[in-house]
Order: C-alpha cells, then sequence, then structure tokens
C-alpha cells in the first residue's frame, strides 16, 4: 500500500459519517449515513433499512459515490465504487452497536435491515495540516498574488 492509500484510510477511518450518492433513475440522490470502516478489510460498509430506496437504486444502478468531510481538520475524501447488499446475519451482528440500536428496532438479531458492502474503485483526499489562522494568511497572500493558496495535499487514487 502507498503512502497515500495509508493516509485515505488514515483520513476516513476518523470520519463516522459519509455522504451516500446513488441513481435513482435520471437524478443523483445523497443522504448522509454512519459508516463503518474497516481499514484492514479495506471496506466501508453501512447498516439501512431493508426497505429504503438505496437498497432499490442499488438494484438498479450499483455505481456510487461517497463524500466525507471534517470541516474543523480541514480533512476531506471521495469514494466512488460500486455498492452491494447483504443481509448476512453475522454480518449484521457484527456491524451493530448504539448507533443501529437508536436507528432499527429489533436488535441485531430482527431488525429488518440489510448492510452496503462498497467496493472503491478509485479514491481522493484533500489534507490540509494548516488551522484556520494559517488558512486565513494562505488564502489573504492568494488574494494579493498571482498563485492560488496553498490548501495542502491532494492525491487521486486507484483502489
Amino acid at each position: 500500500m502507498t503512502t497515500e492509500h495509508a493516509r485515505f484510510w488514515e483520513i476516513i477511518s476518523g470520519m463516522t459519517a459519509a455522504m451516500v450518492t446513488t441513481h435513482d433513475g435520471t437524478v443523483i440522490r445523497a443522504r448522509p449515513m454512519a459508516a463503518f470502516i474497516d481499514e484492514d478489510a479495506r471496506t466501508i460498509r453501512f447498516v439501512t433499512d431493508n426497505d429504503s430506496h438505496k437498497i432499490d437504486e442499488l438494484c438498479r444502478d450499483n455505481n456510487l459515490c461517497l463524500s466525507f468531510a471534517d470541516e474543523k481538520k480541514m480533512l476531506y475524501a471521495s469514494v466512488s465504487g460500486t455498492g452491494h447488499v447483504s443481509h448476512d446475519r453475522d454480518l449484521i451482528k457484527k456491524l451493530w452497536g448504539p448507533y443501529c440500536d437508536v436507528f432499527f428496532s429489533g436488535g441485531a438479531e430482527n431488525a429488518d435491515v440489510a448492510v452496503i458492502t462498497i467496493d472503491p474503485s478509485q479514491a481522493e483526499y484533500w489534507d490540509n495540516d494548516k488551522g484556520a489562522v494559517s488558512m486565513a494568511v494562505e488564502m489573504t497572500k492568494a488574494y494579493f498574488s498571482d498563485h492560488g493558496p496553498n490548501l495542502g495535499d491532494n492525491a487521486k487514487l486507484s483502489m
């Protein structure tokens, strides 16, 4: 794994939610979901209601995009790939936790849920180690020069 790949997984592992974007015919839809990120397995999963529109949309077109953002740390990531739906109870039990208890009734044994697993094909991240004051200085310098601001590292990755 490259340094950039490792940094990508490190960035998203610190984020608890992602905007999951799917295709609904000609409409592109995004919604926030709690991400279950397994850096070792290189997977991103979501638990969802079994009767949600996301399931129907993925059955028709399994291409999707995930967007992650941590504005306080100025970290951003995007993942494109394919989504696959599973009803595997062992997997549901593995992912189940307090978040799932809040959103789904019946517990890991009986909840009417499915797991969406993302197989990433490409990713991109924006990594900024500057604080807000440094960013303000960077933007001011850019305003008065012919050069754009240095917003940190950006990498596009094939997964």
